[in-house]
């Protein structure tokens, strides 16, 4: 088994491992991603060699600004959870924040990762087909309306920024890439 082999199969043995030792709050939050309006955040525990991000569950949260606290504090939030410091990265930022509202409302998840260079998030099955507007943490963010970077795409840019979809793209993201420039 090659040494990428082994470390994937040692992430994803520690995402499952301490997906077991969750307190009982955080998992039944992390199951209110389908209520009226949540923000949830995702956190980048690896990579495969096709550049799909392993995201942990969702930890959902009923305010935006809870949701941002916790992905400020993404090596906290590793560590109470069990999953190894090493597996999240030591420095950790928010790499986009994808909202199903014009102009970063509504609903949001927040991909916290720690890097631009181009890695990509499938979007999960209650969160398909209903972004709207996003916020890049990276320099661009590339929208597909695909799964694993498929079909049309377009961009949004400027790190630091809240951009609408195009229409022809409004509601018809499942995979975001994210890149440096």
């Amino acid at each position: 088994m090659s040494g990428k082999r082994k470390r994937l199969v040692l992430v994803m043995s520690a995402i499952l491992a301490a997906s077991a030792l969750l307190p009982a709050t955080a998992a039944a939050r992390s199951g209110d991603a389908d209520r009226a309006e949540s923000h949830c955040v995702v956190y980048v525990v690896g990579q495969v060699d096709d550049g799909t991000l392993m995201t942990s569950k969702p930890d959902c949260f009923e305010t935006e600004s809870e949701a941002a606290v916790t992905a400020a504090s993404g090596n906290l939030q590793a560590q109470s959870t069990g999953l190894d410091s090493m597996a999240m990265g030591s420095s950790t930022f928010i790499l986009g924040i994808h909202y199903d509202g014009a102009n970063g409302t509504g609903s949001s998840v927040t991909v916290v990762g720690r890097s631009c260079t181009g890695g990509y998030w499938n979007t999960p099955t209650w969160f398909d087909n209903r972004i709207t507007s996003s916020y890049n943490g990276c320099g661009r963010l590339r929208h597909f309306d695909r799964p694993y970077t498929g079909g049309s795409s377009t961009n949004t840019y400027g790190a630091g920024t809240t951009d609408n979809l195009s229409s022809w793209m409004n509601n018809r993201t499942e995979s975001v890439a994210y890149y440096s420039s």
